[in-house]
């Protein structure tokens, strides 16, 4: 993996004064809206606010920052690599979109998946 993109990708993302990943400010990127975001982490709405820290919650947020990260070295573009995440079917996955499979808990898989593609445009 490389650090010098997934840092400074993780770190806009970042809650102001915390160690934690920011749900407002990754809804507002990917375009969600709140409840939108708290059914796709599995949480109550009133956790992204009142408890930024819980642990599903920053789990299905890091899931998202991990294939926003690989898709973005894929496609050299933030907002594209968001645009893909969210629209692009996967054929590999039942034309999933890789969003879907965050969502569903197969971050690995998608992640595994980029990864193969980009070793094969690249080897």
């Amino acid at each position: 993996m490389n650090l010098q993109f997934a840092q400074p990708i993780a770190e806009q993302f970042r809650e102001p004064g915390t160690p934690y990943l920011s749900p407002m400010r990754i809804g507002e990127f990917f375009g969600f809206q709140v409840q939108e975001l708290a059914e796709r982490a599995h949480v109550h709405r009133n956790t992204l606010t009142a408890r930024i820290q819980a642990p599903q919650l920053q789990k299905y947020l890091q899931d998202v920052i991990r294939v926003l990260t690989v898709a973005t070295e894929m496609t050299g573009d933030e907002q594209r690599a968001a645009f893909l995440l969210r629209n692009e079917p996967l054929r590999a996955f039942g034309y999933k979109t890789a969003d879907t499979l965050v969502k569903e808990g197969q971050t690995d898989a998608v992640v595994a998946y980029l990864e193969s593609l980009a070793g094969g445009a690249a080897g």
